[in-house]
């Protein structure tokens, strides 16, 4: 009697247990973007959603809320971090030094993000941003597009910039300071008005984006080669992360680590309708002689890396060594010389 009472009960508890786990219904994660919705950036955001909604169906759900118009893009960042969002999906690193002295580094990293994952760059990052933002890096959409400066002013030489006033977010003001221009920081919804006002001669954005603003309205030049290059960061903050199932987990990072590849292929033809979108617009190309292209490389690179290591000493020359073409081991991808 005793051994069937005990049978009957196991039996009870394992079918709550199992039913509340199937009425519990999925982790549900809201998501915001640092940019509004319909930005060109943001290509790769619906296409994640719909591919971890559709793989992890009925154990987590994304929902992509909207952009700064429910949380201001600055705020981005402290709002993950004390829970007010769950995701953020797409987020420059540069938008991140208040509370990450170590974001400035990601924009100077000469590999994409399916190289950093080889040279251990991947999981410093991943520490980093556990330890800063209480959060868990999923990985980063786009490599290769460099940051490209847009102006209203002729530039040919590196010394057409001294005096100039740029836009710029806090990852160019040591190299433009450098340069003698002086940096104004602005929000992006409000780089066209500046524009129209005079308030900045120029501005400084990926090579991909700034159509979406309509900037080439109010644009002359684009000025090349770029610099950098654009370092959108995906977080998950930890106390959802924790609650989604291990098996779960695995699937976001094997989607994510698939959509580095295919985001940075769109963008890259984003670029080439961007460079139509101008033409048309009648903005004009300026290709820097090589000696002036390779000294404004030299100084954005030498003037960041020197501020960063001063307010990041812990890992800045950590990263410093493994985001760098030499830290990637010989024969990994079939590409490379």
């Amino acid at each position: 009697m005793r051994k069937s009472i005990l049978i009957i009960l196991a039996m009870v508890m394992l079918i709550v247990t199992v039913s509340s786990q199937a009425f519990s219904g999925p982790v549900v994660l809201k998501g915001v973007t640092a940019f509004p919705k319909n930005h060109m950036n943001n290509d790769p955001v619906q296409m994640f959603i719909d591919k971890i909604n559709e793989k992890a169906a009925g154990k987590v759900k994304i929902e992509w809320v909207g952009g700064p118009e429910v949380i201001k893009t600055f705020d981005q960042a402290q709002a993950l971090k004390m829970g007010m969002i769950d995701v953020l999906l797409y987020y420059p690193f540069g938008y991140m030094k208040s509370v990450m002295p170590e974001s400035w580094c990601k924009g100077l990293s000469e590999l994409a993000e399916w190289e950093e994952r080889k040279t251990g760059a991947f999981e410093v990052w991943s520490e980093i941003i556990d330890k800063r933002l209480d959060a868990k890096y999923i990985g980063r959409f786009h490599s290769l597009v460099p940051f490209t400066l847009f102006s209203n002013k002729e530039i040919r030489k590196v010394t057409d910039l001294k005096g100039m006033k740029i836009r710029v977010m806090p990852l160019y003001i040591p190299f433009i300071k450098a340069l003698g221009a002086a940096p104004v920081t602005i929000p992006p919804p409000e780089i066209y008005t500046s524009l129209e006002r005079g308030v900045v001669d120029g501005f400084i954005w990926p090579d991909v984006g700034m159509a979406s603003f309509g900037l080439q309205e109010v644009t002359k030049y684009v000025i090349r080669p770029g610099f950098f290059q654009i370092e959108p960061a995906t977080m998950i903050s930890n106390k959802k992360w924790n609650k989604i199932p291990a098996d779960v987990q695995g699937i976001i990072m094997e989607v994510m680590q698939d959509m580095e590849y295919i985001a940075s292929m769109r963008n890259q033809l984003l670029v080439m309708k961007e460079d139509r979108i101008r033409n048309k617009a009648g903005m004009q190309t300026i290709q820097l002689a090589p000696d002036q292209a390779a000294e404004i490389q030299r100084i954005a690179a030498d003037k960041t890396w020197e501020y960063v290591t001063g307010m990041a000493p812990e890992y800045a020359p950590k990263l410093k060594k493994l985001t760098s073409k030499s830290a990637l081991p010989k024969g990994t991808f079939p590409w490379q010389d």
